[in-house]
């Protein structure tokens, strides 16, 4: 069996090169949203997802965050209530409702509202990560208010992430962690965004992750001479997906060990490779045919590394037509697919 952990050098003079480097680039750019809908450049509260902390500040939050915080409680008035009725009880900030002093503050003004934004973070951030493995609940820390040239309006982006989940103590009551084996990490959408802008961000991912102040401070004076801009130093709480523009840096990063790669340099070109036969041969098949060629069920499934896709680009399984008498055949269980779904779901409530 070849050796696919060999490399080939990729020289200037290599016919393919730039046609491989272009590759590289649709692969690249196909991972990014740098559009208004992406929440790591363009943070926009909705009614259910995402929360404002408000109390404490970021550092001592931070510095307690391994010990785990409580949410302050908050102790209705008959404003709150009439607040809550008419909607309008989660743009306050506590003055219909009055909260505890210890916990975390937010900006929901009702226990109820308060209570439903835990309940969804919660849920939707487990049924991810069992789904996916993708960890999703994050804390926005320190907020850069930035703007496009021709843009009316600036949009918001945190310049930290820092991992955290919410666990149930005794009482049912959900707490603010860190997440164990996830690490806090720059906004890696704002990086690329920015550069593409024309800003040297540098400044800002070169600041240690856990040195808050530092990222602060770095990003001030970057922003100084930009008209329009500005650093705040909110948390947010929310859903955040950052592993597209992960991996979008970690191809920049090492494209040269990328394009050297056989195996990436095969299904990039194909038969045009120009790869050794011993190596990587490629022996093309009629599409016809390729079911004879390559069984299906000896064909191993590879699925898309950007796990948005994978419902999306699985392959159809192959139709197999049964020549045996109906008497011989097995009557299909069609209960079979439902009770593997409700397996399915019974595991992740178990797991949360």
């Amino acid at each position: 069996m070849p050796d696919q952990s060999r490399t080939v050098s990729a020289s200037v003079s290599d016919p393919g090169l730039d046609r491989l480097k272009a590759v590289l680039d649709g692969w690249r750019n196909s991972l990014l949203d740098m559009g208004g809908r992406n929440r790591l450049l363009n943070f926009r509260h909705t009614r259910t997802a995402t929360l404002e902390i408000t109390t404490p500040s970021a550092g001592v939050l931070l510095s307690d965050l391994a010990k785990g915080w409580e949410f302050a409680s908050i102790v209705e008035t008959a404003d709150a209530e009439g607040a809550a009725e008419e909607g309008t009880a989660d743009e306050g900030t506590g003055a219909a409702g009055r909260r505890a002093r210890t916990g975390v503050v937010t900006q929901k003004a009702t226990q109820a509202s308060l209570d439903s934004s835990l309940y969804q973070l919660r849920q939707k951030s487990g049924q991810m990560y069992n789904d996916y493995g993708l960890w999703v609940l994050w804390l926005g820390v320190g907020m850069l208010d930035w703007r496009e040239t021709d843009a009316h309006e600036s949009s918001a982006a945190p310049l930290l992430l820092v991992p955290v989940e919410l666990r149930r103590d005794s009482n049912r009551r959900c707490r603010l962690h860190l997440a164990d084996d996830q690490d806090r990490i720059h906004n890696p959408a704002l990086a690329v965004k920015l550069e593409r802008l024309g800003v040297d961000w540098s400044p800002v991912t070169a600041t240690d992750v856990t040195d808050l102040r530092a990222v602060i401070s770095a990003a001030r004076s970057v922003t100084a001479g930009l008209k329009g801009w500005s650093v705040d130093e909110r948390v947010v709480l929310g859903l955040f997906a950052s592993h597209r523009e992960a991996m979008y840096q970690d191809l920049q990063q090492n494209e040269e060990q990328v394009l050297a790669h056989p195996l990436v340099r095969a299904v990039a070109l194909g038969p045009d490779a120009g790869l050794p036969d011993d190596l990587i041969a490629f022996e093309p098949a009629d599409l016809d045919r390729i079911d004879d060629v390559q069984l299906p069920e000896r064909t191993p499934l590879v699925l898309d590394a950007d796990a948005s896709q994978l419902h999306r680009r699985r392959p159809r399984p192959a139709v197999v037509r049964d020549e045996r008498p109906a008497r011989h055949r097995q009557e299909p269980d069609h209960h079979q697919h439902d009770r593997r779904a409700h397996a399915r779901r019974a595991q992740c409530a178990v797991r949360q």
